[in-house]
């Protein structure tokens, strides 16, 4: 499986080197721009330290290349099959986003969805010392992995049973809008894909089903309301279905 990061909207796909293409602003007193290929490779150094195995990434560039996006899809060799942690990653050399990194997430083997679940999220200023502290950000950000993953298989395990009424689903959709989950004019979509799955694994009428059908829809957004967006859907679907 070669997971894509989609990027329909606002930006488009990219390889290490055309990261490593996009020039980096020049230092001040203030600001320290983190090149984004030394950002990526800080990551993926320290990944395996936690039992993890990167299978695939995916990068982003954004705002003419002033923004950068990531997700690194791993497995731990063990748990279930059709899902593993996503690793995401943010960036920018135009002071709209710090240096930020998100493991709380999955990518669906079936479907290729992804989500993040936004437990684990660590970000630093583009300032001074920056680079000092970048690797203990990451570090003790991926030190908390292995509860979080625990928790993830719980959460996804409870909604694969959690069967769904149509008028909860119906409830969840509404709610979902919202809680700026999607924009309205985007709700007919999720109700085509529920009411047709594109995947017998999502037929049955349950809340993981449902939710992939909203991940499903997501993916026409751009990396950054990607992610953002998930965090606010796996929030919505553990608060209105008690996963924990």
């Amino acid at each position: 499986m070669s997971g894509t990061l989609v990027v329909h909207r606002g930006g488009w796909e990219a390889t290490k080197a055309d990261l490593a293409a996009v020039p980096v602003p020049e230092s001040t007193e203030s600001y320290h721009p983190v090149p984004y290929g030394r950002f990526v490779e800080e990551v993926e150094l320290h990944v395996p330290r936690f039992g993890l195995k990167i299978q695939s990434e995916a990068l982003a560039l954004a705002r003419e290349g002033n923004q950068m996006f990531g997700v690194l899809t791993c497995t731990n060799g063990h748990g279930p099959v059709d899902y593993a942690l996503a690793i995401g990653l943010r960036s920018s050399y135009d002071r709209s986003l710090a240096v930020g990194v998100t493991a709380g997430g999955t990518r669906c083997f079936v479907c290729d969805n992804l989500a993040f679940f936004g437990e684990v999220t660590a970000q630093r200023k583009h300032t001074a010392h920056v680079f000092r502290d970048l690797p203990d950000l990451i570090y003790r950000m991926l030190s908390q992995v292995s509860s979080m993953r625990e928790r993830i298989d719980g959460e996804i395990a409870a909604m694969k049973v959690r069967e769904l009424p149509s008028a909860h689903a119906h409830h969840l959709m509404v709610e979902a809008v919202k809680a700026n989950v999607l924009p309205a004019s985007r709700l007919p979509k999720v109700i085509e894909v529920w009411d047709e799955p594109r995947h017998e694994e999502f037929a049955p009428r349950t809340a993981w089903s449902l939710f992939n059908a909203f991940t499903e829809v997501q993916k026409a957004a751009g990396p950054r309301a990607q992610m953002d967006d998930s965090l606010r859907l796996s929030a919505l679907f553990r608060r209105e279905l008690q996963l924990t």
